[in-house]
C-alpha cells in the first residue's frame, strides 16, 4: 500500500485496491474496519481458472513464482482482501490490514520460525509479531490476517469489533457500492478507492494551473475543475475471459460529461509522471455514463501483471499460506544450505523480474523507474532471513543499496535539471544585447552575443534558453542512465562473485 501514498488525489484511483464478492472473500469483507477508504480484492479461483489463464498455464507457473518472492498468490490462496485508511492528505497510512482465505489449514509456527518472530495469543486467536512492525494472526482454520502497525491493543480491538459485525457493517458508501458491483458483474479483480472530499476546488485549481491541461481546455477549465472537486472514487476492474480486458471508472457527484476530452488525458499524464502508467490505457476508449467517466480497453499479459505487480501481500502472510519446508534434516548445515538458496534464488528471480518491469513499461519516466527500484529493494529486503548464509545477507543488503543508488540517481536528475535551468533563465535575462554577431558560450547560461548592451531581444532570449533547457535535460537524463548501467553491473558481478562462493562453500548448486 505504501506505494499508493507517492500518487496524488486522481492516481490514486488506479492504483488503489482490487474486489470480489465471491463465496471465498465474501467472509473476509466482514474483517474490514470500518474506517477504511481504501480495499483491495482478487478471487484467485476465479481468475486462475479463467480461459486466458488455463491457456497460457498460469497456474503451473504461479508456484515457482510463489516460492521466489516474485508474487504472494500461492497454490493454497482462494481469495485476498487488502484494506486501509490513508491520509491522503499527508500520504501517510494509518493502518492496513491484508487477509487472506486458503483452501487448507496452515500453521504460524513456521511464519514464527522464519521470521524471527514471537509467538503470542490475541482475543484467542494465534497470533505472531514479527520485526517489521506487523502481526500476522490466524483468525480462523482458514484464513490469516497482517495488521500493521504491530500495536498489540488496536489488534485487539480490531478482532473483537469485527467479531460482533456483519457484512452490513458501515463501511465507506463507495466501497460499499464496489462490492455490490462486483457481485453484479463477477469480475474476479476489482481496484477502489473512495476520495470523496479529498481536495476543494481551490485546491485543484491550483495544482492545474499552468498545467498543459489547463492550456488545452481554456474556457472549459471551470467545469473540469467543479467536476473533480465532486470526485467520489475510482475503480479499476479487470476480467480475464479469453484474453484480460480492463475497465476504469471515475465516479463524481455530478454529470461526468465535462471530463470526457480530458479525462483519460488527465489520468494518463499523472500515471506516467508517477511510474504508474499501463501502456495499455493509451489505446483505452473514454465515455461517459450519467456521473461515471469510463475508460476501457483490452490489456497485454504484460499489462496485467503490471497492475497485479502493484499490490504486495506481506511475505509473511505468504508462508502462513502455504508453508516451504527448509529441510526434513536436522543437520543444521542442510537447514542453512536449504534457506540460502532459497535466498539466493529469491533475489535472482526479483532482479531478472525489476529488468522485464522495465523493458515492458515503455512509458516511465525517470521518477518512475525509481520508484520500481525503491519498491523491488523493500521487496530484498523483506525476504526471510533465518539460517541463510552469513555472506549471503551481506550480498542482499548490498544489492538492496545498490538498487536504492539507482533511485536516488534518477530521482537526482529531475533536480539537477531544475537548479541548472534555473541558472540557465538568470543569466539569459541579464543586460545583454542579442544581435546576429559572433557569440559565446557561457556555460549553463546558454550563448551570449559578442556586443554589450542593454536590451535582450525576447525572440532570441527565448528561442535560447528552450535550446539550452533541452541540452540540461538531455545531459541529466544521460547521466542518471549511465550511473544506474554501472549498478546493474556491479550486480552482476556481485551475483557471479556471491554464486561461485556459496557453491564452492556448500558443494551445491546456486
Amino acid at each position: 500500500m505504501r506505494y499508493l501514498l507517492a500518487v496524488p488525489f486522481f492516481v490514486c484511483s488506479i492504483i488503489a485496491a482490487l474486489h470480489s464478492a465471491s463465496a471465498q472473500v465474501e467472509g473476509l469483507r466482514s474483517r474490514i474496519p470500518t474506517d477504511a477508504n481504501t480495499v483491495v480484492v482478487i478471487d484467485v479461483e476465479k481468475l486462475f481458472g479463467s480461459p486466458a489463464a488455463e491457456r497460457e498455464r498460469w497456474d503451473a507457473k504461479r508456484k515457482a513464482a510463489f516460492e521466489s518472492g516474485v508474487t504472494f498468490l500461492s497454490e493454497n490462496t482462494q481469495g485476498v482482501v487488502i484494506a486501509a485508511k490513508i491520509d491522503l492528505e499527508f500520504g501517510q497510512t494509518v493502518w492496513e490490514l491484508a487477509q487472506v482465505r486458503v483452501s487448507e489449514g496452515a500453521s504460524l509456527t513456521s511464519v514464527a520460525t522464519r521470521f524471527g518472530g514471537k509467538i503470542d495469543s490475541i482475543e484467542g486467536r494465534s497470533a505472531v509479531r514479527l520485526p517489521n512492525d506487523s502481526y500476522v494472526v490466524q483468525v480462523s482454520p482458514q484464513s490469516f490476517a497482517s495488521y500493521t502497525p504491530a500495536n498489540r491493543q488496536e489488534v485487539g480491538r480490531w478482532l473483537k469489533s469485527t467479531d460482533t459485525t456483519s457484512t452490513d457493517q458501515s463501511i465507506s458508501p463507495y466501497l460499499a457500492s464496489a462490492f455490490s458491483y462486483v457481485q453484479k458483474v463477477g469480475t474476479p479483480i476489482i481496484m477502489a478507492i473512495d476520495l470523496s472530499g479529498v481536495l476543494s476546488s481551490d485546491q485543484i485549481s491550483e495544482r492545474l494551473a499552468g498545467s498543459p491541461l489547463a492550456q488545452a481546455a481554456g474556457d472549459k477549465l471551470p467545469s473540469i475543475v467543479s467536476t473533480l472537486s465532486g470526485i467520489k472514487g475510482v475503480m479499476l476492474g479487470v476480467t480475464v475471459g479469453q484474453a484480460p480486458f480492463g475497465s476504469i471508472r471515475v465516479d463524481f457527484d455530478g454529470p461526468a460529461a465535462p471530463m470526457l476530452e480530458h479525462g483519460k488525458e488527465l489520468l494518463i499524464a499523472v500515471l506516467e509522471k508517477h511510474g504508474a502508467m499501463i501502456d495499455d490505457i493509451s489505446s483505452w476508449k473514454a465515455s461517459t455514463d450519467g456521473n461515471t467517466l469510463i475508460i476501457k480497453g483490452n490489456l497485454s499479459t504484460s499489462g496485467l501483471r503490471r497492475a497485479l505487480s502493484v499490490l504486495e501481500l506481506p511475505p509473511s502472510l505468504g508462508h502462513a499460506m502455504d508453508t516451504v519446508k527448509l529441510d526434513t534434516e536436522s543437520d543444521p548445515e542442510s537447514i542453512k544450505r536449504v534457506a540460502s538458496q532459497q535466498y539466493y534464488s529469491s533475489i535472482n528471480v526479483l532482479l531478472k523480474d525489476l529488468k522485464q518491469e522495465r523493458k515492458d513499461a515503455k512509458s516511465l519516466t525517470a521518477g518512475g523507474v525509481a520508484m520500481w527500484y525503491d519498491k523491488y529493494a523493500r521487496k530484498i529486503d523483506n525476504l526471510p532471513l533465518l539460517n541463510v548464509d552469513e555472506e549471503l545477507l551481506a550480498f542482499g543488503r548490498d544489492v538492496s543499496e545498490l538498487l536504492r543508488g539507482g533511485e536516488n540517481s534518477l530521482k537526482a536528475v529531475g533536480m539537477r535539471s531544475a537548479t541548472r535551468q534555473g541558472l540557465n533563465e538568470g543569466d539569459t535575462s541579464s543586460g545583454t544585447t542579442y544581435f546576429a554577431g559572433e557569440s559565446s558560450y557561457v556555460g549553463y547560461g546558454g550563448y551570449r552575443a559578442g556586443y554589450s548592451g542593454s536590451y535582450v531581444n525576447p525572440y532570441y532570449a527565448n528561442r535560447e534558453k528552450g535550446r539550452t533547457d533541452a541540452i540540461i535535460r538531455r545531459q541529466e537524463r544521460t547521466l542518471g542512465a549511465a550511473n544506474v548501467q554501472e549498478m546493474w553491473q556491479t550486480i552482476e558481478t556481485a551475483t557471479a562473485d556471491i554464486r561461485r562462493s556459496m557453491t564452492a562453500k556448500y558443494n551445491a548448486e546456486f
